[in-house]
C-alpha cells in the first residue's frame, strides 16, 4: 500500500514525460555536439530539461534552487562532453551530474527551504479521477494523505530519497540506479527497502 501511495504522490506532481520516438537519437546529437554543434546540444537540453528539473526539484525540495541546479547540470555536461565514453549512457551520465550538483548544494546549504504542493511544477497529462467515482470526502482524504507523505518524504535520508525518486518517479531500473550512484545493486535494493520502511515510520509520526 505504501509503495502505491508513493507512486500516487510522485505522479501527482508528474511533468509530461512523453516516450514518443525522437527524430534523432541522443547518440547522434551527442556526436554532432562533440564536433562543436551547439544547436544539437541545445536540442538535448530541450529533451531532458523537464525530467532533470523535476528530479532535482523533488530532491532538493525548492523550485528556485532546482532551476539553478538544472542550469548548472547542463553547463557542466556541456563542458565535460568529451569525458562521456559511452554515448548510449548519456541519460545515466546526466542524472549522475544532476545528483552531484544537488549534493554539492546540500553541502553549501545545510538548510533547504520547504516547498508546498502548489510550488511544484504543474502536471501535464497527470491521471485525473472520474468526477462520479470519487466523493469530495475521498478527494480531501487523498490530499491529506499526499501532504503527509510529502512531509515524511522530506524526512528521509538523502541516499534513500534519491533511490526512491529514481525508481518510482524516473522509472529507472535497479541496475541503472546502481550505475548512476556508483554503488552495488544490492545496496540500491537495500536503500529502496529501508526508504519505504522509514517512510512508514515517518508517516506514523506525522499523522
Amino acid at each position: 500500500m505504501l509503495l502505491l501511495a508513493v507512486r500516487l504522490f510522485l505522479s501527482a506532481m508528474h511533468l509530461d514525460s512523453s516516450k514518443a520516438e525522437m527524430s534523432r537519437s541522443n547518440e547522434h546529437l551527442l556526436e554532432l555536439a562533440l564536433q562543436g554543434d551547439r544547436d544539437c546540444f541545445g536540442e538535448l537540453i530541450k529533451r531532458w530539461q523537464q525530467k532533470i528539473y523535476a528530479f532535482i526539484c523533488r530532491h532538493v525540495g525548492n523550485a528556485e534552487d532546482a532551476r539553478d541546479l538544472t542550469q548548472d547540470t547542463f553547463v557542466k555536461a556541456y563542458r565535460n562532453l568529451d569525458r562521456l565514453t559511452d554515448p548510449a549512457r548519456f541519460s545515466s551520465w546526466l542524472y549522475k551530474i544532476a545528483l552531484n550538483e544537488c549534493r554539492m548544494r546540500f553541502r553549501r546549504q545545510r538548510k533547504v527551504r520547504s516547498i508546498s504542493l502548489e510550488d511544484f511544477p504543474k502536471p501535464k497529462g497527470a491521471v485525473q479521477f472520474e468526477v462520479d467515482t470519487v466523493t469530495p470526502e475521498e478527494k480531501l482524504a487523498a490530499k491529506e494523505d499526499i501532504q503527509l507523505l510529502q512531509e515524511a518524504f522530506r524526512g528521509l535520508p538523502e541516499e534513500q530519497r534519491a533511490v526512491i525518486l529514481m525508481k518510482e518517479y524516473q522509472e529507472m531500473k535497479f541496475h541503472e540506479i546502481s550505475e548512476i550512484l556508483g554503488i552495488p545493486l544490492s545496496t540500491v535494493k537495500s536503500r529502496m527497502y529501508l526508504g519505504l520502511k522509514t517512510l512508514r515510520k515517518l508517516m506514523e509520526k506525522v499523522s
